[in-house]
């Protein structure tokens, strides 16, 4: 109605800033469970061409119960209790942040970060498999379709597209782009953007000599 702010809303502008490759160690005494907390900024946007190809390979790499992290570090291994993935994306400039995260017992700190460290190397080396592609993308592509069936995210969705000043549209170009992937796309934006010697690890625990 009448209410005005006094200053015009500006937008604080988020520049990139390069992840130094640093591991901390913070010490939590008397914590029974122990966290990692990885983070490597990158050099893409929501809106550049390679951000379908980039979100898969994400998906393949951690998030959910088929991928590489989750299988190796909490089915095989058993080091964890969750493991995960995922990216905060940029919508205004090319510097959106791949993260990812997991809860173990103290004592199996250094085999955490081993199982970490040699999953992304593999995926870099030598790539996902078509069947992985081929799973992932069912998934990846219900699982947004069964969001935008949830009232709050559906909501958000809509405030957020206001903000941007877009439709539902770009989720529909988003989805056929998930949907017509080829596997040389998405290991080639998985080399372009994940940089294994930037990536800073933050590891929050009791961990005693």
């Amino acid at each position: 109605a009448a209410w005005n702010a006094g200053e015009p809303f500006t937008r604080v502008p988020q520049p990139l800033l390069p992840g130094s490759g640093q591991t901390l160690k913070l010490d939590t005494p008397d914590k029974q469970n122990a966290d990692l907390r990885a983070r490597q900024p990158m050099a893409i946007q929501e809106t550049d061409a390679d951000y379908p190809a980039l979100m898969m390979a994400n998906h393949l790499l951690g998030s959910g119960g088929s991928s590489r992290l989750w299988q190796r570090i909490r089915e095989h291994d058993g080091l964890s209790y969750s493991v995960y993935s995922g990216i905060s994306w940029n919508h205004f400039e090319p510097n959106s942040n791949w993260f990812a995260g997991a809860i173990f017992a103290p004592q199996n700190r250094a085999k955490v970060e081993t199982a970490l460290r040699e999953e992304l190397a593999r995926a870099l080396r030598d790539g996902f498999t078509a069947k992985e592609l081929d799973e992932g993308r069912s998934g990846l592509l219900g699982f947004r379709r069964l969001s935008r069936a949830q009232d709050d995210v559906l909501a958000g969705a809509l405030v957020n597209n206001l903000y941007l000043e877009r439709t539902f549209e770009v989720s529909a170009r988003v989805d056929a782009a998930l949907g017509a992937l080829t596997l040389a796309q998405v290991n080639a934006a998985l080399r372009t953007y994940l940089k294994p010697q930037s990536i800073d690890l933050v590891f929050a625990g009791d961990f005693k000599p």
